[in-house]
């Protein structure tokens, strides 16, 4: 069965994230929105933070010498587009990579803030505590939308990771972006990512699509009319693949609702809450596996 190869140290997982850092990232979210008022690049790239984060201590395990180890369980390409270019939205070491390991940005993270997080205590009431935020993607918006050049570059690294990773679960491709692509229609380089193919299947292509609406997200959309007329959210479905069959039952459980067969792994309008579930989503492989030794 396809798409059913946990992510493990012998046989990682890649993922691909592609970061939209044109002008529009500089905008705010609509105030009844998740992390309404902020700029969509800051609110990105706390998202990201986050998930890296959690995805590090997530495969993080205790060695026979009672130490914690980081399990090289996959490997992540982030890349940020705009203007007329593509450049790993990682800086320094990590940045001159084409992939890096979960134990390589534990290791080398840009900045640790102090971030105040919301707990509750044995009465229920809340209260906040500071904990250490690491810091891998700083907020950037600038000029145009390349789109076409992001997705074949994420293209070029699927094939060679596939290459070299042929029995693996195939690559994760999410593409987060304000859907109007300033190089061209993107479509056939985003059906020639989803030829790319390990054992286990063919590479997914992800979206999440935001915009300027003050209205809830669209998530995981069946048929195109489940979509606003907009002829840039549905290029985004068309070109978008298929959630898997292996993973529906483990999506529906996330979002507390059964997805209709066929659900598209694409997020229209998306706020700070359905872009972090799309990031926790994609690695759902990492959660297959209950093997610590692996």
């Amino acid at each position: 069965m396809p798409y059913s190869q946990p992510w493990n140290s012998r046989q990682p997982g890649c993922l691909i994230l592609l970061l939209d850092q044109s002008g529009s990232m500089d905008e705010p979210f609509g105030l009844q929105q998740a992390g309404g008022g902020r700029r969509k690049c800051e609110m990105l790239a706390t998202v990201v933070n986050g998930f890296l984060n959690e995805l590090i201590t997530a495969n993080t395990v205790i060695d026979k010498n009672g130490m914690p180890e980081v399990r090289p369980r996959a490997e992540v390409a982030i890349l940020g587009y705009s203007g007329t270019s593509v450049t790993s939205a990682l800086k320094g070491g990590l940045g001159r990579k084409e992939f890096v390991t979960l134990g390589e940005l534990q290791d080398q993270p840009l900045a640790v803030e102090r971030r105040k997080k919301r707990e509750l205590d044995e009465t229920g009431a809340v209260y906040e505590v500071e904990v250490s935020f690491p810091i891998w993607v700083k907020p950037v918006a600038g000029q145009g939308t390349p789109m076409c050049a992001a997705l074949r570059r994420a293209a070029e690294l699927a094939q060679r990771w596939a290459a070299a990773n042929p029995q693996s679960y195939p690559p994760v491709v999410i593409n987060v972006t304000d859907g109007m692509s300033t190089d061209g229609d993107p479509t056939a380089i985003a059906q020639d990512l989803c030829r790319v193919a390990t054992a286990d299947g063919q590479a997914l292509l992800f979206t999440v699509h935001l915009t300027n609406l003050n209205s809830a997200p669209v998530e995981y959309p069946a048929t195109e009319s489940e979509l606003p007329n907009d002829p840039y959210a549905q290029l985004l479905f068309r070109i978008t693949s298929p959630v898997p069959e292996t993973s529906l039952a483990q999506l529906s459980a996330m979002l507390h609702r059964d997805l209709s067969p066929g659900a598209r792994g694409l997020i229209f309008n998306g706020d700070a809450v359905s872009v972090r579930l799309m990031f926790n989503f994609a690695s759902i492989p990492a959660t297959q596996l209950l093997d610590p030794n692996r």
